[in-house]
């Protein structure tokens, strides 16, 4: 395999051992196989999404006690069994093409390394800020425009051990292959096996399941009902890069204070009940796009992602692939802001609500005639309504539903989980993740991390 590393880093490799490299294969026999996408996974094909999780030993206790590599590679070997893309292969057949999946079982690669110093010697776990060093992706780049003959792995796993008696476990598999909500059920599977149980929800792999249909309205020639908005015809959003660059900055929400966003958004609600969700979107939506500066004619965008398994009809509960849809609420910034918290968590939830079985199969159905693809020229997505710029654009992923903390490969539980959103597109400029916090804070309080242009996280206070 030819992995590709990055040409500079500024991060300090003096300290870094490898200890130990393998490629890890289901231990199961399968014909080689190509996946097709579903029109949901076409959406991500550039992007992989890469977490941790960090494991403390008991004092005396050697690391291996928490997290012991063979246990782990052993039973992941087991889990590939049932989540057979993992150990497969993304291709380019041609330059411009996207990658196609195949699954080949040429391994997940696994790394042990070691760090010459302690966790807050690496990171600052209160104000994370991305690091490609703990995640495997510095060594097993999947970024590359050109893919070798080999392909890149779907799914690459890191070990790290520090001086403290911390192991941290580091994964990141393609978006392509898999949304969080998959990413998350095979990390559930893989520890439930690591502890000798039996699975609890098996993987279906039937992307077929989410193709456009034969005959509908849009196929047909006819506007796409999406939500309220009716989208016509896209126009190429220009990627905007920001004079003073892109980076990180995550804050804590406590509980105190999404109930008091909450208790203002419920005085001038619309439709009664209104969720956290809705609330701190809100909240998070208005503060970002102040902050930016924008004239308040100009056009602001908010897009959630939703998962849609509960939203269909006899969907299986266990589909593995993408099943998330975006929803897209433009306004312009005068409205935004001249009105009150509740207006915005209103037209947000009125948004998310309208979001059942039809509209989820126009939207499909309006994906798979080119309404929405990336440039094969370079990374303008097409969008409908204003054009302008990437930089008028919020956008949420809610991940504080996903059982993290419940990941005990048979050593106890992690005292901490972070997103390692590092190499995002400009495209996710303006995008917020919500997790939850660690073991050691309040329950309810979560970790919002946003992604933006420097100067506008610059202008943003310690407290959301």
């Amino acid at each position: 395999m030819n992995f590709k590393t990055p040409k500079s880093t500024s991060l300090d490799l003096s300290k870094w051992t490898t200890v130990s490299t393998r490629l890890v294969k289901s231990e199961g026999k399968r014909e080689p196989e190509w996946v097709e996408w579903s029109i949901l996974d076409s959406l991500w094909h550039k992007f992989y999404s890469s977490y941790f999780l960090l494991y403390k030993c008991q004092p005396g206790a050697e690391v291996d006690s928490v997290l012991p590599i063979d246990r782990l590679t052993g039973s992941l070997g087991k889990s590939l069994e049932h989540f057979y893309p993992f150990a497969g292969r993304l291709l380019k057949p041609e330059k411009d093409q996207v990658a196609r999946l195949f699954c080949n079982n040429a391994g997940a690669p696994f790394t042990h390394k070691r760090f010459d110093g302690v966790v807050s010697d690496l990171m600052d776990v209160e104000q994370f800020e991305p690091n490609e060093l703990i995640s495997g992706l510095y060594d097993v780049h999947p970024a590359a425009e050109l893919f070798d003959a080999s392909g890149v792995p779907t799914l690459i796993i890191q070990v790290t051990d520090f001086k403290c008696g911390t192991r941290c476990l580091s994964t990141s598999w393609s978006h392509t292959v898999a949304d969080g909500f998959s990413g998350t059920h095979f990390l559930t599977s893989w520890a439930q096996i690591a502890r000798g149980e039996p699975i609890s929800l098996l993987p279906v792999h039937n992307r077929s399941l989410l193709m456009p249909r034969k005959s509908s309205r849009v196929l047909d020639g006819g506007a796409c009902r999406f939500l309220h908005n009716v989208i016509e015809e896209p126009a190429v959003l220009q990627l905007a890069l920001a004079e003073e660059g892109i980076g990180f900055r995550t804050f804590k929400l406590s509980r105190r204070r999404m109930d008091e966003l909450k208790a203002e958004a419920l005085r001038d609600s619309q439709v009664g009940p209104l969720s956290t969700a809705d609330c701190v979107s809100a909240h998070l939506w208005r503060l970002i796009t102040e902050k930016r500066g924008h004239a308040p004619h100009e056009l602001t965008r908010f897009i959630t992602l939703v998962n849609c398994r509960s939203r269909l009809r006899d969907f299986p509960a266990g589909y593995f692939g993408n099943c998330i849809a975006v929803t897209i609420l433009p306004v312009t910034v005068g409205e935004l802001l001249s009105n009150s918290l509740g207006h915005a968590a209103t037209i947000m939830h009125k948004t998310i609500e309208e979001l059942n079985e039809d509209v989820i199969r126009d939207f499909m159905d309006w994906l798979s005639v080119g309404k929405f693809q990336w440039s094969a020229l370079g990374d303008e997505p097409f969008m409908h309504g204003d054009p302008s710029s990437n930089l008028h654009t919020v956008q949420a992923s809610w991940q504080n539903r996903f059982p993290f903390y419940e990941l005990d490969f048979g050593g106890g539980r992690p005292y901490l989980a972070l997103r390692n959103g590092f190499r995002m597109s400009e495209f996710s400029t303006g995008m917020f993740f919500a997790l939850p916090t660690s073991t050691t804070s309040t329950e309810g309080d979560l970790s919002i991390s946003i992604f933006g242009e420097k100067n506008m996280l610059g202008r943003f206070d310690d407290e959301l």
